[in-house]
């Protein structure tokens, strides 16, 4: 109760201010009956204290055993201490009677503690749905939080470890409908794993500009399984499991890095899809990667993750100086729509880092790229996961696995069927564009939101998809393409449960024009739009999925796409 004490196994603890601003504690069994003799199951006559004025009950309510004190915690003690007394069998005490407290409690501090012990137990209640792994939605509160619930709040996420303190903040939020608090979830998660791989941001000053000129082409990737378990924090709380692919697309790599050494004393950018260029001469300009909306903000967090540029101060001309010259940097997706659903955030984002490691003379490790790209995530307010670089970084079908931890170690293995089957599989293996673009910005807060909340169909299916994946390697290395088509259609239904704005009405009819023509159907990264992976019956050809696609849906920008497994 105060400094570490324990209310004793059985007894019933009361504290009350009085009329005269002093304070009782009484203390008595839970079993205790008022209107009995006895306390804690002992006969109170057996005291020989005069407890009872002369005609009174010699009961429980009328014993004056407890005595008033300056303060609620000398109150406490002595009340204890009264406990311990009577439990080594030295009985004794003079002072209120429980009747007394009754009489003599001061009704506003009574009022005024029943309010507080209903706001505490309020906030015990959301901090017991989170230990129980109860759905948020179950959650209640009194808007807005009192001082004492703001204080627990405090108190609470203080000491809290990273799961607990960001449901906190999700729960109180969700209760109240206050998006404010909801928002400090995330910024709390974001912080986090900033903080964890604070290390990585220190500046490399051994860095040198070592060639005049460094291309990265990258491919793309497709999803096959698991994906969503490589999102913080599912994956820092249970580790992730993700099934993947390399494609290129009309037969290149369409991710594009270039750095070059430029004599001007500055930083130069150009994204030629984004049709944007900028040039910088201030460093300060170059640190600002809080802003997704930036057309540079990648490019920008990029240089940060390496320690070419610090996380603030410093002069641009001095470290250019120690660099070696200016950088041009020019970035590009090549014939790839945006919105694509092939990860084409995230392997750029790979692809910059890759290039600047390359350019400047600093060894790296794929390992090392994986999580430079998870940091740059959190530094740009984005908040993805890892699958998209793993998948992008190197040709072929990745298996990819992280075990729980703020540090995400990922251990990638390539999965490599017989030829034949991988040729099979190439055949019939289709993309189909959709030509929409999902719009919802808020899809990955809002998944992971569920997730936080433990809603129970979103966690069921994060936990079931990573089952799928594993399930989809074992096909695909026994030669069974059929069965990987059936795990893809399999893991299509999960992927609606985690999120149901994967698909709309325009993504079920494509797959239901083409039904007949298929044995696996699934989106490629979020849905909503974008393209749409599928695995065709053997012997139908990508011409006749083609074909089907322009009687059902003329004039539009419906179509196969071609595309080729790497």
């Amino acid at each position: 109760v105060y400094e570490g004490q324990e209310i004793p196994a059985g007894a019933v603890l009361h504290g009350l201010k009085l009329r005269n601003g002093k304070y009782v504690c009484r203390i008595y069994g839970a079993d205790d009956n008022p209107k009995e003799n006895r306390l804690f199951g002992k006969d109170l006559d057996a005291s020989g204290m005069p407890l009872w004025q002369e005609g009174e009950p010699h009961s429980l309510w009328n014993a004056r055993l407890y005595p008033e004190c300056g303060t609620m915690k000398d109150a406490v003690d002595q009340a204890l201490s009264l406990y311990r007394a009577w439990a080594d069998g030295d009985k004794t005490g003079i002072g209120k009677s429980l009747a007394d407290g009754f009489h003599d409690a001061d009704p506003a501090a009574v009022f005024e503690w029943n309010r507080r012990m209903k706001d505490l137990v309020q906030m015990d209640r959301i901090a017991a749905l989170i230990e129980d792994h109860a759905d948020a939605d179950t959650a209640v509160l009194d808007a807005p939080l009192s001082d004492i619930q703001q204080k627990w709040l405090e108190e609470r996420t203080g000491k809290a470890d990273f799961g607990e303190c960001i449901r906190l903040y999700y729960y109180i939020g969700t209760a109240l409908k206050d998006e404010k608090t909801v928002s400090r979830a995330f910024r709390e998660l974001s912080s986090a794993l900033l903080s964890s791989n604070r290390d990585i941001l220190t500046l490399n000053r051994d860095a040198k500009i070592c060639m005049q000129h460094c291309e990265v082409r990258l491919p793309l990737r497709v999803n096959w399984g698991g994906g969503w378990s490589d999102t913080p924090p599912y994956c820092n709380e249970n580790g992730g499991t993700v099934l993947n692919a390399a494609i290129l697309m009309n037969h290149e790599r369409p991710v594009k890095v270039t750095v070059r050494r430029i004599e001007e004393p500055g930083i130069i950018f150009d994204s030629r899809d984004m049709d944007v260029h900028g040039e910088f001469t201030e460093l300060r300009d170059l640190q600002q990667v809080g802003d997704p909306f930036d057309p540079f903000v990648l490019q920008k967090a990029a240089f940060l993750a390496c320690g070419v540029f610090p996380a603030d101060g410093g002069n641009l001309q001095e470290l250019l100086s120690r660099l070696g010259g200016g950088i041009r940097m020019d970035t590009e997706v090549v014939g790839v729509p945006k919105g694509s659903g092939l990860g084409t955030s995230s392997i750029l984002a790979a692809a910059c880092v890759k290039a600047i490691f390359t350019f400047l003379g600093i060894s790296f490790t794929d390992q090392e790229v994986y999580r430079r790209v998870l940091l740059m995530e959190q530094m740009m307010s984005t908040g993805g996961g890892w699958q998209d670089q793993v998948g992008g970084m190197t040709d072929g079908i990745k298996y990819a696995v992280s075990g729980p931890g703020s540090d995400q170690t990922i251990r990638v293995e390539h999965v490599s069927p017989d030829p034949l089957v991988k040729e099979e599989l190439n055949g019939r293996f289709a993309l189909i564009y959709t030509g929409q673009r999902r719009l919802a910005r808020n899809l990955l807060r809002d998944i992971v939101g569920r997730y936080l909340g433990n809603d129970p169909d979103t966690v069921y299916a994060l936990n079931e998809i990573q089952r799928k994946a594993a399930l989809m390697r074992f096909e695909l290395e026994r030669g069974n393409v059929n069965a990987f088509a059936q795990l893809l259609n399999e893991h299509w239904e999960l992927s609606k449960m985690i999120d149901g704005g994967c698909t709309n009405t325009l993504i079920d009819q494509i797959f239901d024009a083409v039904d007949d023509l298929l044995d696996g159907r699934m989106i490629c990264g979020a849905g909503g739009g974008g393209f749409l992976q599928v695995i065709m019956k053997k012997g139908i050809r990508k011409e006749q999925l083609q074909e089907r696609l322009m009687q059902v849906f003329q004039d539009t920008e419906i179509a196969v796409w071609d595309c080729e497994l790497i």
